[in-house]
């Protein structure tokens, strides 16, 4: 029989005496260093290679002389190597309470309404992809961590500028007498001493949208005397998808925005303008709507920095400078989907050169007329041309 054996941060200590029995009768031992420390001299003591990996030859070999014990920290069934271990052995498993269960504990959180990772050892770029699903969706999270990755998380959440943080705890040595709580500011975090840790998050969920139709006319919105038709912004709407987040550049009035935040439902929608008389308008349209929005007043591509990473993107204005596109494209997640708007023979020019240098591109030419009077009399009244672009990122 194979023991797997959780150790609390206490130590063996933490074992139960049924436990604590089994695990002296065992003739030999793997696990880390530091666990292996803490038993006394006996049987053979086997530490986990460098790098790390199962050793399933040497456990075999010690298995046929005797009972086998294995050492992991905390809970066994929680990021540790008793699932690899349970797919080749017979194992028998004496859990503690983990990581999770003792944070939820001090906290005061119900642990099935908590979502739970590991950061450890999974290199920067999972830290920068959490921080930003954390951004946008919301909750309560418990998070493994060591000191490398919490600092690359940390740095990652900050540059999120939007981030509703309501709590950020470090829970450090749970279950023994060193026991530490620490109250984190992202402004200036102190690190902590120890190597291994839970971090506690609180963020904001986004407020629900509140809209009374499927699809709103024009005269549902403030204007300033520019707005996407209603013909147009459907045409939009139905190329960009369901998202979470969502980012409308050069937002003007918002309609795009505000119709996408209701049809698509993102958890996020960056309305990103710099025209005063547009930002006022673009207040008042927000408000009445009730949408999950976050205003960013600046001229982009600047003001896109430290925004979470969007799969929508609408770009309704500043197309004059190429910038404005290809720091779009470059920022929008891969399956994500860029819509953008010109009506400027300058604004067309862009769409058109990076349509010929994408193949996945498509171009299309909107026009609208409206019946109007003339004279006693009626004819079609054309609205200026829309040039439409269309690209999935693959």
């Amino acid at each position: 029989m194979i023991h797997i054996f959780g150790i609390g941060a206490s130590g063996v200590t933490s074992l139960s005496q049924e436990a604590a029995a089994v695990l002296n009768s065992c003739t030999s031992l793997f696990g880390g260093a530091r666990l292996l420390a803490l038993l006394p001299e006996g049987p053979e003591k086997h530490p986990w290679p460098k790098p790390w990996r199962l050793p399933l030859d040497a456990i075999e070999a010690a298995h046929a002389k005797g009972p086998v014990g294995l050492l992991v920290s905390g809970d066994p069934s929680w990021y540790s190597a008793a699932t690899a271990l349970q797919e080749h052995f017979d194992c028998q498993v004496w859990p503690v309470p983990g990581a999770f269960s003792l944070a939820a504990a001090r906290l005061g959180w119900a642990l099935e309404t908590v979502e739970t990772q590991s950061l450890h050892g999974r290199g920067r770029d999972h830290a920068v992809d959490l921080a930003a699903h954390i951004s946008a969706v919301g909750g309560r999270y418990l998070l493994l961590a060591d000191r490398q990755s919490l600092r690359d998380f940390v740095a990652a959440l900050t540059s999120l500028a939007f981030t509703p943080v309501q709590g950020l705890t470090l829970l450090c040595a749970l279950g023994c007498e060193a026991e530490a709580r620490i109250e984190l500011d992202l402004d200036q975090p102190i690190w902590p001493e120890t190597d291994l840790f839970t971090l506690a998050l609180d963020v904001a969920p986004q407020p629900p949208l509140v809209l009374d139709a499927d699809f709103l006319p024009d005269e549902a919105f403030e204007t300033h005397g520019k707005i996407t038709k209603f013909e147009a912004r459907q045409s939009a709407i139905a190329q960009l998808r369901q998202s979470e987040v969502l980012w409308d550049v050069g937002a003007g009035a918002g309609t795009v925005g505000l119709q996408a935040a209701y049809t698509l439902q993102p958890r996020q929608v960056f309305f990103i303008e710099s025209d005063p008389e547009a930002l006022q308008v673009l207040r008042q349209n927000c408000a009445n709507a009730s949408a999950p929005a976050i205003l960013v007043e600046g001229t982009a591509p600047q003001a896109l920095q430290g925004l979470a990473a969007p799969d929508a993107i609408f770009i309704g204005g500043g197309l004059s400078d190429p910038q404005v596109l290809a720091t779009c494209y470059g920022a929008l997640r891969d399956g994500g989907r860029l819509v953008a708007h010109a009506v400027t023979l300058e604004s067309e020019a862009v769409l058109l050169d990076f349509f010929k240098a994408h193949s996945g591109a498509k171009l299309s030419r909107i026009q609208l007329s409206a019946a109007s009077p003339v004279g006693n009399l009626h004819g079609w009244r054309s609205a200026m041309p829309l040039t439409q672009l269309v690209i999935e990122k693959l």
